[in-house]
């Protein structure tokens, strides 16, 4: 029976407390390495054209269920280097056939036709993935973004996507040769590594060249003149437990009312450290990671114009992993993206898909990567089943992933005959129906085009597939391909001018650490509607009390911080739109004192933690937190009316003292 700890705990909403303090010393343990389990390598199975090449990933799972790109690391070697042969970090040697200059480790260079296993070994693990190598001819090479605009002293990654004969589709971004008009605009990289990578040197336009044999793909980079106001880094005041990672974007706004994604191109600082540091090498810019509790502020500099937010780190605990889509059905030879969601002690969830290690029991049926940027995505090999697992630390979660044999009938392209302005984006999806009655999204995987590239073109480009940017008014047919399969729909774009910007929900009210997301629609002279959502630059009058989201895939997206009220303002060219976002404060911030002894008046040595009780009733507590050995808390998000908070300390053998005196806050 341990000794009761003192319980005189004084609560307010500060918990003012009579507990007093413990302290516990220890001394350096040097760590034993952790044991490697396996390898992973993707892609898995691939398929790759003569003369051109393919980066492989190596991720090793450790015994603790944390992985590590060993790209660099292991020893690769291909099965028939007639076929392919592929460069390995321990002999240092660059191969030929490429433009790119440089070592890089797990890339194969395609020499024949023909099947190559590539394989990867390190400390007596051994991991591989089949290429095939075909003798497909190119079609096509695009780049992408199309006709993109950045500022002065930033940069622009750009994509060269290839389309073969057998209307598939191939990154060639490492192995063209690329080549800006006019260099005094933007120069553009050939070294491995950052192959593709344009830098902006003044203001004008280049033309952005990617040439592979006889086959050139070319788009327009215009450097503005307009000068960056403003910097937004987002999400905005997240909170993230102990040992994960949070990837933060840079979104710049410019005095031309445009804005540009600038996280690769700002210098990266976290103000504390030791509770989360944050990355600013190529690949990862902007990727924190949260080593201890506490608070940090994630800044992102460009010159003289910097951003800010707060990061949280938690103590609290993981609980569960969550696997979704839950026990999907996909055909053979096509992919499936599933998201690991943690449940921790707090009550609060994290997408753990980019820190999880994935693996898949039956790696015939299906495998599953482990490579960043890629991270869960299972690409089906043979029907069968198999069992998709997400594990961090102990804690694992599954789902069963069924592959079928069922073959590919049609394919639909959504929206159908739409309709957009000269200047914006449509966003298409290609839908797969299956013998077996089965439909599933194919947009990721399909080969895309345009009739008529003079009115529009459409990304094959991983990041934007499907993604049609106008160019002029006019009609052109965007089609959908998958092996001998294919869909079609008319999109039209019109030379109707923008005359007015909605902005929707109007007039709303949050909580505070919440979010809202916003929709732009544009009302164009000839009568019709437009979704504009992506195309506006969003902004918020009071950042102070929310900041809106200019990020790729979260545009318009409101982050409340504190209470007050923001104009949240959508602007494309000179047509805005307005509306008013009140954020109100629905959360309870408890503090109290650390004990230092029992109730005997003997020195408390064993303190773990404290578990914070709160319900709706006085002294009826009907949710429990555990919020670690800290003595502030906050709790966030709760709605309307009045509650009651009490605190007890917890010992290390899980022993709870008496209740504080109870806390009471009403919630407006």
């Amino acid at each position: 029976m341990w000794k009761k700890l003192c319980s005189t705990l004084c609560l307010s909403l500060f918990l003012a407390a009579g507990l007093n303090g413990c302290s516990a010393g220890g001394t350096a343990s040097t760590e034993p390495e952790l044991e490697l389990v396996s390898l992973s390598i993707t892609p898995a199975d691939t398929s790759v054209a003569l003369d051109t090449d393919q980066q492989f990933t190596a991720t090793g799972i450790y015994a603790d269920n944390t992985t590590r790109d060993l790209t660099a690391t292991v020893e690769w070697t291909s099965s028939d280097p007639d076929v392919a042969v592929v460069e390995s970090s321990l002999d240092g040697a660059a191969l030929s056939g490429s433009a790119s200059s440089g070592s890089r480790p797990g890339r194969a260079y395609a020499r024949a036709e023909g099947t190559t296993t590539i394989k990867a070994h390190w400390r007596g693990k051994w991991g591989s993935a089949d290429l095939k190598v075909n003798r497909s001819t190119l079609v096509s090479l695009s780049v992408s973004p199309t006709d993109p605009q950045i500022g002065k002293g930033t940069g622009q990654q750009f994509t060269a996507t290839g389309t073969f004969s057998d209307n598939t589709t191939q990154d060639l971004t490492a192995i063209v040769k690329w080549s800006s008009s006019r260099e005094g605009i933007a120069t553009i990289s050939n070294t491995a590594g950052s192959a593709g990578l344009a830098t902006s040197v003044a203001a004008g336009s280049t033309t952005i060249s990617a040439a592979w044999g006889n086959m050139t793909g070319a788009t327009t980079l215009t450097v503005k003149q307009a000068s960056l106001l403003s910097i937004a880094v987002t999400p905005a005041a997240p909170g993230i437990a102990k040992g994960t990672q949070r990837q933060f974007t840079a979104t710049g706004t410019y005095s031309d009312n445009t804005t540009q994604d600038l996280t690769p191109s700002v210098t990266w600082t976290s103000s504390n450290t030791a509770v989360a540091t944050i990355s600013n090498a190529p690949g990862s810019n902007g990727l924190a990671s949260a080593s201890a509790p506490g608070t940090t502020s994630i800044a992102a500099a460009l010159g003289n114009i910097a951003g800010t937010t707060i990061l949280t780190v938690n103590p609290a605990t993981l609980v569960s992993i969550a696997v979704t889509p839950a026990a999907p059905g996909i055909a053979k030879g096509t992919q499936q993206q599933f998201i690991a969601t943690g449940t921790y002690s707090d009550n609060t969830t994290q997408d753990l898909t980019a820190s999880a290690a994935w693996t898949s029991s039956n790696t015939g049926v299906a495998t599953i990567s482990n490579a960043a940027g890629s991270k869960g995505l299972a690409t089906s090999i043979i029907a069968g089943t198999t069992s998709i697992a997400a594990a961090s630390g102990s804690i694992a979660g599954t789902t069963i992933l069924t592959v079928n044999a069922a073959t590919l009938v049609s394919i639909a392209v959504t929206p159908f005959e739409s309709g957009i302005a000269k200047g914006t984006d449509q966003q298409f999806t290609a839908t797969g129906s299956y013998s077996d009655g089965t439909t599933q999204n194919l947009t990721a995987s399909v080969t895309w085009s345009s009739s008529n590239t003079a009115a529009a073109t459409i990304s094959n480009a991983a990041a934007s597939k499907g993604l049609a940017t106008s160019i002029a008014a006019g009609t052109t047919t965007i089609k959908a391909v998958s092996g001998s399969v294919s869909g079609t729909t008319t999109l039209t774009i019109s030379p109707a001018t923008l005359v007015s910007i909605a902005v929707t929900p109007a007039n709303t009210t949050i909580a505070g650490s919440t979010s809202q997301q916003f929709k732009a629609t544009g009302a164009y002279s000839d009568g019709s509607a437009q979704d504009l959502t992506a195309n506006v630059t969003w902004s918020s009058s009071n950042t102070g009390a929310a900041t809106i989201s200019n990020a790729a895939g979260s545009q318009g997206l409101a982050s409340s911080n504190a209470a007050g009220s923001s104009t949240i303002k959508a602007v494309l060219g000179t047509v805005s739109g307005t509306t008013n976002l009140v954020v109100v404060n629905r959360s309870a911030t408890l503090s109290w004192d650390k004990p230092l002894t029992n109730t005997d008046g003997t020195a408390l040595t064993d303190l773990a933690g404290y578990r914070l009780y709160y319900g709706t009733g006085a002294g009826t507590y009907t949710k429990t937190v555990d919020v670690g050995n800290v003595t502030t808390y906050t709790i966030n998000t709760l709605a309307q009316g009045t509650y009651y908070f009490a605190v007890k300390a917890v010992n290390s053998s899980g022993a709870e003292s008496d209740f504080s005196n109870e806390a009471i806050k009403t919630i407006p």
